[in-house]
């Protein structure tokens, strides 16, 4: 009979490498993250996302409020950009040159752009003549730019 034993030399020190490099942040929240938006933001944000049936308990200024997903957009028409992001920093945070958070930084702030450039570009559903009236301009989601400007991220732990 014969038996052959085969055994692998453990290379703790590349696996502590790679775990110290993935360890710290695991996220970036883009839009309006709790604590980092007023209410009145985030409110607003979410009825023109979603649309509002309107009246007292549906939300928004009185009449409904069509659907307007801006963020949802945002994401979706540049969700290959980030992962091409994503992807190309991969190496770079395995070997040291970078590290996590500053790559989620990164992404965030592109995000919040493109988010913003969404809010701007935005041109239907059209407002209500009586919105028009009201703020002078037929942006959907730019009134003031208050929302616009409250756009941010938070990387998260």
């Amino acid at each position: 009979m014969f038996t052959v034993q085969v055994k692998r030399k453990k290379n703790n020190s590349v696996l502590r490498h790679i775990g110290a490099a993935l360890s710290g942040p695991k996220t970036v929240k883009v839009g309006f993250p709790a604590g980092e938006a007023d209410q009145d933001n985030i409110n607003k944000a979410i009825w023109n996302e979603f649309g509002t049936k309107g009246g007292a308990s549906g939300g928004g200024w009185g009449g409904p409020i069509p659907e307007r997903p801006f963020l949802r957009n945002a994401i979706r028409e540049n969700r290959g950009k980030y992962r091409e992001a994503m992807r190309s920093s991969a190496a770079k945070i395995l070997v040291g040159k970078t590290g996590l958070r500053t790559v989620l930084s990164k992404l965030g702030i592109t995000a919040q752009g493109d988010i913003q450039t969404e809010m701007t570009s935005l041109t239907t559903p059209i407002n209500a003549d009586a919105t028009i009236a009201l703020k002078g301009s037929s942006k959907p989601l730019i009134d003031s730019g208050e929302m616009r400007g409250a756009v941010t991220w938070k990387v998260n732990e």
